[in-house]
């Protein structure tokens, strides 16, 4: 009996979950529509107020309006991120939804601050690795001209050139798989009820592949749209019409989604409740 309750516990254990990818998603697209009607007015008001600075307002308007899109997407993301920590409307309720999604509390406070200090330690990060980067680079002395011509055996010796790939390849990667590491301080913000920063990262020891995965995932409508892009489809005021529709109609929500589910996987309590 000791031994079986000793396996549940680790079981339960958020360092022994895994992520179920594939029920993720899966869990991720039934919820849309519980978006559209818990977050729907928010994310539509938030996209409205994007639209009207691309017209690129002057003096007041200009501060007023980013005022106005400031606090409305900050209330939607306090919106989709508590939709998609709780099972349903109701429980997104009863952690303080409000009507089509508007609410300003200690919720969203604690969302900003959590981001904030996400987003500072991944500056320093970031920054710290690009200055080693220009560092090493900066004395390899490599042929700045047979680079640029893109003449690999003549810009130095091939150490150094494998070198200073892998250096590359680690600055390029390391902010992904911290970013990734984050992913779910706001859905643990919500979860826990207290502001949740680099402790997050606890959550998703054994599920980074995963999550990464689903965040591709999640990334999908973005990069058709770059594809547009790309392909001259869309261009100047009109492209990013579409990216600011696109973004507030599919990607957030899903996104929040998506996490969601991932949060209520990796981190719930015995009866099956989001801890």
């Amino acid at each position: 009996m000791v031994l079986v309750e000793r396996g549940r516990l680790m079981a339960a254990s958020p360092d022994h979950r895994r992520l179920a990818l594939g029920a993720t998603l899966g869990e991720a697209t039934g919820r849309m529509p519980d978006m559209a009607r818990g977050a729907g007015g928010v994310l539509a008001l938030t996209a409205g107020f994007a639209l009207l600075l691309l017209a690129q307002p002057a003096g007041w308007l200009a501060m007023l309006g980013w005022l106005a899109l400031t606090l409305s997407a900050l209330s939607a993301f306090g919106a989709v991120t508590r939709i998609g920590v709780a099972r349903d409307l109701i429980g997104a309720r009863r952690r303080g939804l409000g009507p089509l999604g508007f609410q300003l509390t200690r919720v969203e406070a604690r969302l900003a601050g959590a981001t904030l200090l996400c987003a500072l330690f991944l500056t320093i990060i970031l920054s710290l690795l690009a200055l080693v980067a220009l560092a090493l680079f900066g004395g390899a002395g490599l042929d700045a001209g047979a680079i640029r011509a893109r003449d690999w055996a003549a810009a130095g010796a091939a150490w150094k050139l494998i070198l200073l790939s892998g250096v590359g390849l680690v600055v390029l990667c390391t902010p992904v798989l911290l970013a990734v590491r984050l992913a779910l301080f706001a859905q643990a913000t919500v979860g826990r009820a207290q502001m949740i920063s680099l402790t997050a990262t606890s959550l998703t020891n054994n599920a980074i592949l995963p999550l990464l995965s689903g965040l591709i995932v999640c990334g999908v409508p973005l990069l058709l749209w770059l594809a547009l892009v790309i392909a001259g489809v869309l261009a100047g005021k009109a492209a990013l019409a579409v990216a600011t529709i696109i973004l507030f109609a599919v990607q957030a929500p899903f996104t929040a989604a998506v996490l969601g589910a991932a949060y209520r996987q990796l981190e719930t309590s015995e009866d099956g409740d989001v801890a």
